[in-house]
């Protein structure tokens, strides 16, 4: 009744964990219907509120609840919308959908206020679509759409409440008269790096805060000036090709604050060119072309900072600056001015700053929120802006940039690349070229010169850069990802870049002046994890067998072994090679069973499954070491042999759940890190559950034979204890390494998650689980997982310890006559007396080497530093020590011990941290077949050994067969003979109570 109710028990808590499980992973992680591929979380917003976003999914989930207030879909992969996809969403007040591949039309819900929609597909008409009923958007973000190349004046008809509209990147060529007609509270408009060739008419606006149309086309200037806004703000229109500033443009578009015309081709200005600019603080007219300032050109203004360095300006006239008495700091560096006139200063502040050449010493500095977000304007013309006081977002410090460096666009000044670039000037925006930093001995034709070897250049005019240390492979002046490097793009990005390079290829007339300069930096490359998954290209492909974020991802028909994706063998050899795995393990079970009551020749105490076990323990533990070490040390170029060699190594480390490929059977039964771990768990008790089944079963039946004495079947039911403790107790030692590994994959330890970072700033990261990159860290399925993993965390570190008690209390009982005793054998019975604990030293070991050596950066050396160490004083140990006291078993171990160092050791010649420099295969002929032999030595030794014990058996027959068959039939005769005196035995006390009864 004891075991009935702890069978019962174990299996009630088994069912009750599974269930667990389900429950957790059906609604625990996804407040929505099962969304695949992806996943979908809801957090609550106010009283009766949801905001619900959602990753990796390819179409708009049904069923979304009913008080969505905002829903996130960015960085999926919707490709269209069902148009009632967000009808029954009467509370959505926030929609994002940035970063898709949408196309087409859909309806949005009325009370829609801020809609995102950057880096997608969408056309004008089915925009026009998108907002027909929602009249209530205050915020619009429609970056990076092909809306172009005309904007119809009907495009926003009805959004009286736009606040806020972003249309930069959206191949616009031509804005209709009246398009922001109803638009009259609108704040900021953004339609820079588009292709406008003239500036839009802005009727209907009034008071606007921002208009950037920087990086048009622009020449003409004149509709803008028509449009009767009554206040603007800040006015951008850096980077265009105007020529001239028509007159009286802006005495009716009162720019107040900041006005920047960088980086355009304006040749003159006169008296009237700001004229009605009367509270105009900061203007910028850096890099144009004016070689003459007349007389009173700011007469207007209440200007405090005045930029006109980089220009070709010849003659300054006296009265130029008459009237500024509130300027604070000008520039008029960087032209070529041979002398100022005399009275220049009249007029002017005491205090100004007049930099005729760049210094340290001069800053601008920007006090209020208006004046802040002019300091990217200054980043582009050759500053560097910090903050006044650490922590102090309101005030900034703005100052050139040294000589020998140059701006490029980012926080930091830049240094100039060594091997052909200098800059002796401050305050620029490039490198000059050096004589010898491109090749000069070519016409340079349509474009600059050529870039050296290992230069690229985003500028088809500009200089070249020297090539980053890693991931990109520089050639023909473009900058390309290098093989086993990934990067990421957004969908528009890529292609510009692509259009691009093809352009620089470019070399005569017919080149294309849109794709003259690529304006942003180009993405981090990062190294991919295993080595040749990553094939490189400016759209970092992955190469066949891999896919997703890293090209770390098996494709379908694939699976993963030992850091690569190999195809999946046939159907029929999949099944069997499962089928084989489970017969193997039942036969050597079943052969430690047999061997319970055989003694071996040489040491009377031990049985041939004491043998079987012990050397079974040597060589399993050792390749479940080796598997680890090669699946963790992902940098090393392993002989080529490994890979073929890899499902019979995961064979050999009694990894069932790995050596047959289940996912080549169906791709549903992929085994990520969650299932294996689950699995783990699961088969520790259901081996145990089963065994411990056997045994109240055979208890049973035992106890109902009435063949036998009661004296018999105490020693029977002895026995069957005895061999079922033990079996328990070897298979958890088996067992052990592989499901602490299984355990520690998944906890949030330091090394589980890699943080991935796909641009230089941070602002793009994820955090991926190392053991199956496909797997978002610490999201709401990995917390669930991981939660349960911990109440299983103690048992690598803990298991191993407790073992310590019951080991001391048996190790010198009689096995004979204690079952448990018998059982716990397993962890002592082949070390001498006084090692009787390095079981625990051996799975502390396996441990270290399998588990532990995972939470090691493997981007640097010092992962197989430590595999080395830990090696190198386990060898030593054991090589000093000698606990084991059979001299075949002692030899094998030691010979283990130092294969492992020898494994390691290759693994530290052949490391290679940097894969960017075409890393090729280990293939050397005597290194593979050392490898091979070595690795292969253990199993054939146990093997052989076993193979002599039979030969020996076998000449025992064969040298007097009549004997051994005498014997054999002997041993039948008494067999016979003592169950016909167990039946007269169990007879005789039934006659002698008939007898007595007829008394």
């Amino acid at each position: 009744m004891d075991i009935t109710f702890a069978v019962q028990r174990l299996t009630r808590i088994s069912l009750t964990q599974f269930l667990l499980v389900v429950w957790f992973v059906a609604f625990g992680w996804c407040c929505l219907e099962d969304v695949y591929p992806g996943y979908c979380t809801c957090k609550p917003f106010g009283r009766d509120r949801t905001i619900v976003k959602c990753i990796g999914i390819n179409h708009v989930p049904r069923n979304l609840p009913s008080n969505t207030a905002k829903l996130d879909l960015s960085g999926n992969q919707l490709s269209s919308i069902q148009e009632d996809a967000f009808r029954n969403l009467s509370l959505l007040r926030e929609i994002n959908l940035d970063e898709n591949n949408l196309k087409g039309g859909f309806y949005l819900p009325k009370s829609a206020a801020t809609v995102t929609m950057e880096d997608n597909m969408i056309s004008l008409d089915e925009l026009k679509v998108i907002l027909r009923d929602s009249k209530s958007i205050s915020t619009l973000d429609i970056i990076g759409n092909p809306i172009g190349p005309n904007l119809t004046s009907d495009a926003f008809a009805g959004l009286d409440k736009m606040f806020y509209l972003y249309m930069a990147q959206c191949s616009l060529q031509h804005i209709e008269r009246g398009a922001f007609r109803a638009m009259t509270k609108l704040k900021t408009l953004r339609l820079h790096h588009n292709k406008l060739t003239s500036a839009p008419d802005l009727t209907g606006l009034t008071v606007v805060a921002r208009i950037n149309l920087e990086n048009n086309q622009i020449k003409d200037l004149s509709p803008l000036g028509n449009s009767k806004i009554k206040h603007v703000l800040t006015l951008a229109l850096k980077g265009n090709q105007m020529e001239q500033i028509p007159a009286n443009v802006f005495q009716n578009l009162p720019v107040t604050l900041t006005l920047m015309l960088n980086f355009n081709f304006i040749s003159q200005i006169n008296n009237r060119t700001f004229a009605g600019l009367k509270n105009l603080r900061i203007l910028t007219l850096i890099n144009n072309n004016l070689t003459f300032i007349p007389e009173y050109a700011f007469a207007d203004t209440q200007l405090q900072a005045l930029f006109l360095h980089g220009n070709k300006i010849k003659h300054i006239d006296g009265n130029a600056f008459r009237g500024l008495s509130n300027l604070q700091s000008m520039t008029i560096f960087d032209n070529p001015l041979s002398l100022l006139p005399v009275k220049i200063f009249d007029g002017m502040a005491s205090n100004v700053t007049f930099e005729c050449a760049p210094s340290a010493s001069f800053h601008v500095t920007l006090y209020n929120d208006d004046q802040i977000r002019y300091k990217e304007g200054l980043r582009y013309s050759g500053f560097i802006c910090t903050k006044c006081h650490p922590g102090d977002h309101k005030c900034f410090n703005c100052t050139f940039c040294m000589s020998g460096t140059y701006s490029n666009h980012e926080e930091n000044c830049l240094n100039c690349p060594a091997g052909g670039f200098y800059q002796d000037e401050m305050g620029q925006l490039g490198c000059k070229n050096c004589s010898t930093g491109t090749q000069t001995n070519e016409t340079a034709g349509y474009r600059a010169c050529r870039c050296l070897r290992n230069f690229y250049r985003l500028y088809r005019f500009g200089p070249c850069k020297a090539c980053p240390d890693y991931g990109i492979n520089c050639e023909n002046d473009a900058g390309i990802l290098a093989p086993n490097y990934f990067w990421k793009w957004s969908n528009t990005t890529m292609e510009y870049y692509t259009n691009f390079v093809d352009n620089i290829h470019t070399f005569g007339p017919e080149y294309n002046k849109s794709f003259s300069i690529f304006q942003g930096p180009l993405p981090q490359p990062l190294k991919c994890p295993y080595p040749g998954s990553c094939k490189g290209g400016i759209s970092s492909a992955c190469n066949k067998g891999y896919q997703g974020t890293l090209c770390a991802t098996c494709s379908y028909n694939h699976y993963l072994r030992f850091n690569s994706c190999l195809q999946c063998p046939s159907m029929f050899l999949t099944i069997i090679s499962c089928i084989l795995v489970i017969l193997v393990f039942v036969f050597l079970f079943l052969m430690v069973l047999w061997g319970d009551s055989t003694r071996t020749e040489n040491d009377n105490t031990r049985t041939v499954a004491d043998v079987i076990m012990s050397c079974s323990k040597i060589v399993i533990g050792f390749y479940q070491v080796v598997a680890g070490i090669f699946s963790a040390l992902v940098r090393v170029q392993w002989p080529v042999i490994l890979i073929s060699m890899g499902k019979y190594l995961k064979f050999a480390e009694g990894n069932i759940l790995q050596f047959a490929p289940l996912s080549c059977i169906d791709h549903v039964v992929r085994l990520d890190p969650f299932l294996q771990f689950v699995l783990a768990i699961g088969i520790n008790i259901l081996i145990v559950s089963l065994i411990l089944l056997y045994l109240f079963l055979k208890k049973r039946y035992i106890m109902n034979r009435m063949d036998i004495l009661p004296s018999q079947k105490l020693d029977k039911i002895s026995s069957l204890k005895k061999s079922c403790y033990r079996n328990i107790f070897l298979f958890l030692l088996l067992s052990y390494p592989m499901t602490s590994k299984k355990i520690i994959h998944i906890l949030p330890l330091p090394g589980v998650c890699v943080d991935m970072c796909f641009n230089k700033n941070g602002s793009e990261c994820i955090s991926l689980l190392k053991a199956d990159y496909s797997i978002h860290c610490f999201t709401a399925r990995h917390n669930v997982f991981w939660h349960i993993a911990a109440a299983f965390a103690l048992y690598p570190v803990a298991f191993p310890l407790l073992l310590l008690i019951p080991i001391y209390k048996y190790r010198k009982s009689n096995p004979d006559k204690e079952e448990i005793a018998f059982g716990i054998r397993v962890f002592f019975e082949n070390y001498k007396p006084k090692y009787w604990f390095w079981e625990i030293v051996e799975m502390y070991r396996k441990l270290v080497l399998i588990s532990v050596i995972l939470l090691v950066g493997s981007e640097s050396r010092s992962q197989i530093g430590f595999a080395v160490i830990t090696a190198s004083v386990s060898g030593i140990a054991y090589t000093i020590f000698r606990p084991i006291k059979s001299k075949f078993e002692d030899r094998l171990q030691t010979f283990v011990i130092w294969i492992i160092f020898f494994n390691v050791c290759l693994g530290a010649i052949y490391s290679q941290p940097d894969v960017s420099r075409n890393p090729g295969k280990n293939d050397s002929i005597f290194v593979n077949v050392l490898f091979v032999v070595l690795n292969s030595a253990v199993l054939l030794l146990a093997v052989g050994n076993g193979l002599l014990h039979l030969k020996f058996f076998w000449k025992k027959i064969s040298s007097c067969p009549m004997r051994c068959f005498l014997l054999i039939c002997r041993g039948c005769l008494e067999r016979r003979r003592n169950r016909n005196v167990n039946n007269l035995l169990l007879i005789q006390p039934v006659e002698e109570e008939l007898d007595f009864e007829e008394d």
